[in-house]
C-alpha cells in the first residue's frame, strides 16, 4: 500500500477537516490506481500511513462507502470495489441524458475567453500525427465540470461530478487511437455552446458519450473474441 502523510492544516484543526483531507487522499489513490480493485484496506495501516487518527479515517471510509468506491465483503473485511463493466455501460448512459441537459443549459454562459482555450488545446491534439506522444495528457475533465458547473444547478453538477468519479474507477487505458476524435467532439460542444445553441450543445456532448461507450463496448467485445 502506498505511503502518504496528512499534513492536517486547518482553519480549528478538527476531527471535520482531517476527515476531509483524508476523504481526498483515499479517493484520489483509488481513482488513480495505487488502491487496486480489489485491495484490502486496513484501518489501522492507513491510519498510520496518512498520519491521523482513526475516527477522521472512518468518516471518510464510511463516505467512501457511500459513494460505491469501497465496499464491505461479508465477512466484514473492506476493499476498494471493483466496477463491473454492466456498470459502466449503465452510468454512461446516464451520463449521456445529464451531461447532454447540462450543456443545453451551459450553452451561451461560459466565458468566451475559457472556451477559447479549450479550442486551442484541442486544435494543438488535432495538428500531432496518431503515433506522436503527448508530453501531457488533455485535460478530459475540464470542459466536463465546465459544462456542469455552467449549467447552473447544483443538484445537476453534483450528480455528475458522482458519475464522473464512478466511471473513472474504470482503468481501460488512454486511448490514443481516438485522440483527434476526441478532439473534434471537444471542439463540437465548445462550438455550441459558444453559439448559445443549447439544442446542438446538448447534442453534442451527448455524441461525444456516446462515442466513449461505444468505444469500451467495441474494446471489450474485440477481447473476448480474441480469448
Amino acid at each position: 500500500m502506498p505511503t502518504s502523510n496528512l499534513s492536517a492544516p486547518s482553519e480549528n484543526g478538527s476531527d471535520i477537516s482531517l476527515s476531509e483531507q483524508a476523504h481526498r487522499s483515499l479517493q484520489s489513490m483509488i481513482l488513480s490506481g495505487e488502491l487496486a480493485p480489489a485491495e484490502l484496506i486496513t484501518e489501522r495501516q492507513l491510519a498510520l500511513q496518512l498520519g491521523i487518527s482513526r475516527t477522521p479515517l472512518r468518516e471518510a471510509i464510511r463516505r467512501l462507502e457511500g459513494a460505491r468506491l469501497l465496499e464491505r465483503q461479508k465477512s466484514g473485511a473492506l476493499v476498494v470495489r471493483s466496477l463491473p463493466i454492466e456498470e459502466l455501460i449503465n452510468i454512461l448512459d446516464v451520463r449521456r441524458v445529464l451531461e447532454g441537459e447540462a450543456a443545453r443549459l451551459a450553452a451561451g454562459h461560459v466565458p468566451k475567453p475559457v472556451l477559447e482555450r479549450i479550442r486551442q488545446r484541442a486544435k494543438a491534439v488535432l495538428s500531432l500525427s496518431d503515433n506522436t506522444k503527448l508530453s501531457e495528457p488533455p485535460d478530459e475533465e475540464e470542459l466536463h465540470l465546465l459544462v456542469a458547473s455552467a449549467a447552473d444547478n447544483p443538484v445537476l453538477k453534483e450528480v455528475i461530478i458522482e458519475m464522473r468519479t464512478r466511471t473513472a474507477m474504470f482503468r481501460f487505458g488512454r486511448q490514443p487511437a481516438r485522440r483527434h476524435e476526441v478532439a473534434q467532439e471537444h471542439l463540437a460542444v465548445v462550438d455550441a455552446l459558444e453559439s448559445g445553441d443549447g439544442q446542438a450543445a446538448r447534442q453534442a456532448m451527448e455524441h461525444h458519450i456516446e462515442q466513449v461507450r461505444a468505444t469500451i463496448i467495441a474494446r471489450i467485445t474485440g477481447r473476448n473474441r480474441a480469448s
